[in-house]
């Protein structure tokens, strides 16, 4: 028979390990709840007919930032007269010597906002469209933020029926060049609205192409996609089931694939830094250049000063001391 010490022990070895193991399952379900929250999603779409690109892609290894980076870089491309710095390191910078005729910020957030249900807004924020200068990720549903940042006076639109004459108010009112940003918000609550907003977003997407290209006129149009948590717990789970049926491939095949993606890798920028045509290159910040500027111009205003000081010194007439040639002729004459 089992003696009452050694049951104690045992009984509270096994209340430890059940608690051990239910904390480790908590651990787990709110890891699992922070990986699957919904982030916002912002793809820069540019419709430049005219060749001069006004927005680039950067060379920074990462496309997330936080909505201060976003208005700093909403601030910088579309607010001429307001002066301000963009964030450093981010996925996208604009251009030093050209600024966008138009600018509009379209929102699409709630919850019905689904990017299954949108194919046309996750091609723009899968970097699949050839009109997309770049992506930039913020954590978390920071959609409201971010769009009170880009208009004070955003029109925010609820009924699926008006989001085709919503989107139009917004692109005409951008195209007449006016400063800053136009911004329009759709409320999606379910997926047929999340796919009416789709249609109704590439409608305007094609008409703004075709006015820019018919008027001459560069336009950016920011893309603010804020997903609902369950659509991202949904494709994470997806993500997991295909990367545990990708789990049977051979390691020589794997192999195989990845170095044919290094070669390819290398190929690319091989080619873009020989023809000086691609996107991602290095951009300075507005801060290092002014800090150049300042230097430079610094340095080369002081050699020209010592370089005319000296000339003046090397031209200056040679005439002879008149106190110094008057002692000396007193002498002489004594």
């Amino acid at each position: 028979p089992m003696q009452p010490q050694q049951y104690l022990t045992s009984h509270d070895t096994t209340i430890m390990t059940m608690k051990t193991i239910l904390s480790l399952g908590l651990a787990a379900m709110a890891t699992m709840a922070t990986m699957a929250s919904a982030d916002t999603q912002i793809a820069v779409i540019e419709f430049s007919p005219n060749g001069k690109q006004t927005v680039h892609r950067s060379t920074s290894p990462s496309n997330t930032s936080t909505p201060a980076g976003v208005a700093s870089f909403w601030n910088v491309m579309h607010r001429r007269t307001k002066r301000s710095v963009q964030h450093a390191g981010m996925s996208v910078v604009p251009d030093m010597f050209h600024k966008a005729d138009a600018g509009i910020v379209v929102g699409i957030r709630g919850n019905g906002a689904d990017l299954a249900a949108m194919p046309t807004a996750g091609a723009l924020l899968g970097g699949s469209s050839e009109d997309v200068v770049g992506t930039i990720r913020v954590a978390g549903q920071a959609g409201r933020e971010l769009l009170s940042r880009a208009s004070k006076g955003i029109e925010s639109v609820s009924d699926k029926e008006a989001y085709g004459e919503a989107l139009s108010s917004t692109a005409e009112k951008a195209a007449r060049g006016l400063e800053g940003l136009e911004a329009v918000s759709l409320d999606v609550e379910s997926a047929a609205a999340a796919a009416e907003a789709d249609a109704q977003l590439g409608r305007m997407l094609e008409a703004l192409k075709k006015q820019a290209a018919r008027n001459g006129k560069s336009v950016v149009v920011h893309l603010v996609v804020e997903e609902e948590e369950g659509a991202a717990r949904r494709k994470l789970q997806a993500d997991s089931s295909a990367a545990d049926s990708s789990e049977s491939e051979t390691p020589r095949r794997r192999l195989q694939e990845d170095e044919n993606n290094g070669e390819n890798q290398n190929n690319n920028n091989n080619n873009n830094n020989g023809n000086g045509q691609s996107y991602a290159y290095g951009y300075k910040s507005m801060v290092e250049i002014q800090n150049f500027n300042v230097i430079f111009w610094t340095a080369l205003g002081l050699v020209a000063l010592v370089f005319m000081v000296l000339s003046y010194f090397a031209s200056m007439p040679l005439m002879p001391d008149t106190l110094l040639f008057g002692e000396t002729a007193k002498m002489m004459s004594d």
